[in-house]
């Protein structure tokens, strides 16, 4: 999983060269594989995010993986627009909030399906809090509402 997370990194720095923002995104990237892993190793103890019964299925690494991508860039997003909106950022740092822009865009139709495979509260909340939704996927944006069931 922390190799999706730098892959995430990777592919969103290409070109920046200032340190600060670099640090800033590797370390979310490498928080998102950590908080996704965390609440994996958990899972069993929780409960499905719709029908609030125990979690019996089992969960694919892949599955893992495209959680913590989605985690890694969202938050990541979140660094990159926080930059631009508050330090001069050179151009690296625009393209780079673009790619997360354009990547963000690209999989947001992949994400109820994911969200589904996950299954368990608090992974759902993780994957769905993290990503800026848009258009009719913003009713995830509030994740499942799991701090007021447990």
């Amino acid at each position: 999983m922390a190799a999706s997370a730098d892959q995430v990194a990777d592919t969103l720095l290409e070109g920046v060269t200032d340190p600060v923002v670099r640090a800033a995104v590797a370390a979310v990237c490498t928080a998102s594989a950590w908080w996704t892993g965390a609440f994996a190793v958990i899972r069993h103890l929780g409960v499905h995010h719709t029908s609030l019964q125990p979690v019996d299925t089992a969960i694919t690494l892949n599955t893992l993986q495209s959680a913590t991508s989605i985690v890694a860039l969202g938050t990541a997003q979140r660094i990159l627009s926080e930059q631009l909106r508050t330090a001069s950022a050179d151009e690296a740092v625009r393209m780079a909030y673009c790619r997360a822009i354009t990547e963000s865009i690209v999989i947001e139709s992949r994400l109820p399906e994911l969200l589904d495979e996950l299954g368990e509260l608090r992974l759902v909340d993780l994957v769905s809090t993290s990503i800026p939704w848009r258009g009719r996927f913003t009713k995830y944006a509030g994740g499942t509402g799991a701090g007021q069931v447990e």
